[in-house]
């Protein structure tokens, strides 16, 4: 069994807080005994690789990917077993993204930071808009990568798929993410039984890393998908 939060933020995140740093969040996932994560940044991955880095050092499993928002507002992980797709979806967003100039007094910081807690650029582009790409192909697209497409927080009252749609498309997700809020009998997206279920932190700040997680079942003998067991706070 693993611990895993698989929805982190950092600082390059609009809404994230500036201390969440690649290093901090590794730093904070090894003080509270998880054992695999994943850099989650709206629209970007662009402090992924200072993250995969670090992680690798402290001894986590490393995920890696973002939380991409579709043309219909919808948020989704794409998460990837290796780095270059992953940066390849993180090219294809960004070129899709409204030109739209961030303003950190009203739009929040979007810092790209090196392993020593240092800022090595602010990222100019907007992060927190809908890219110009329907949930369709972005699920398309990442599976076809190699990866799993995971609609976020789907229970939502925004960016979700009750939000945007009130509706659970036809789409071969690989899970579905819940909030602590989910009751199964109550969902009229009717997802449990269809989807492996999954819980994250969804942390934009250092106190809520890994306070949501999700237990994985793994074999070491029969390599595959990870299994989710229980979802933990």
């Amino acid at each position: 069994m693993i611990r895993a939060d698989l929805h982190l933020h950092s600082c390059l995140s609009p809404c994230g807080s500036l201390e969440n740093s690649p290093a901090s969040l590794v730093r904070l996932a090894v003080a509270r005994r998880l054992d695999c994560v994943a850099l989650t940044d709206h629209n970007s991955c662009r402090n992924s690789a200072v993250f995969a880095r670090l992680a690798d050092r402290a001894g986590l499993a490393c995920l890696h990917g973002m939380e991409a928002c579709t043309v219909e507002e919808i948020h989704c992980l794409c998460l990837f077993p290796t780095l270059a797709p992953a940066l390849e979806l993180s090219d294809y967003i960004h070129a899709r993204l409204p030109d739209l100039f961030c303003v950190r007094e009203k739009m929040g910081d979007q810092v790209v930071a090196n392993e020593q807690d240092e800022v090595v650029e602010w990222e100019d582009r907007y992060l927190g808009s809908g890219a110009a790409v329907t949930l369709t192909d972005l699920c398309e697209r990442v599976r076809a990568a190699g990866g799993r497409c995971i609609p976020a927080h789907i229970d939502r009252p925004s960016f979700s798929l009750l939000s945007q749609l009130g509706r659970t498309p036809d789409l071969p997700f690989d899970a579905v993410e819940v909030t602590d809020r989910y009751n199964a009998a109550r969902d009229p997206l009717q997802v449990a039984g269809r989807f492996p279920l999954i819980g994250n932190s969804d942390a934009h700040f250092p106190d809520r890393v890994g306070r949501r997680c999700t237990l994985y079942a793994v074999s070491p003998r029969t390599p595959g998908p990870l299994r989710p067991v229980r979802i933990e706070g």
